[in-house]
């Protein structure tokens, strides 16, 4: 009888997996808007190694760059419960290391539920309504999409000042 139970148990569990395979789910099921670093001269990426980023009033300040560590992208998320989010950029170069060089850039945004699928759940959009930027090394900031989804592509352009021959 035990056994019986444990093979109708093991059935019912193998079942229960398969119909919940995320075969038709697309991998990325959260929205994060991807930002490219590029160079405004000829609007090719760049590399930046000697920068921090992390959030502005997030908890744990939200580090999502260390300086050291080479980065020509960075995910930008945003919070489903707030309308605003900022991002600090300090940079680590020796002589650039001051606070008073740092740059933010700043989302506004309305969170959007979305019901993907009984397969792939929920998630939040967000659309942008506004975005502001200091301009001490960040020479421009382009949105290119201002709905974000869970696709993985880039949504926004920063664009760095750099110096010649460091491209």
């Amino acid at each position: 009888m035990f056994a019986a139970l444990a093979v109708a148990l093991s059935a019912m569990t193998l079942t229960a997996f398969q119909s919940c395979s995320s075969s038709g789910c697309t991998e990325n099921r959260n929205a994060v808007p991807l930002a490219e670093f590029l160079n405004p001269a000829d609007d090719k990426v760049i590399s930046v190694d000697s920068i921090s980023i992390s959030g502005v009033g997030q908890p744990g300040d939200s580090i999502l760059s260390q300086a050291g560590q080479a980065v020509s992208q960075v995910y930008l998320p945003m919070r489903p419960t707030h309308e605003t989010v900022s991002w600090c950029f300090a940079y680590k170069w020796k002589q650039l290391d001051y606070p008073e060089l740092n740059d933010t850039i700043t989302f506004d945004y309305k969170s959007i539920p979305f019901f993907a699928s009984e397969e792939c759940g929920a998630y939040y959009k967000y659309h942008i309504t506004r975005m502001d930027y200091t301009d001490h090394l960040i020479e421009r900031v382009e949105i290119l999409d201002s709905m974000v989804t869970n696709v993985d592509k880039v949504y926004v352009n920063i664009y760095f000042r750099v110096a010649d021959g460091e491209q």
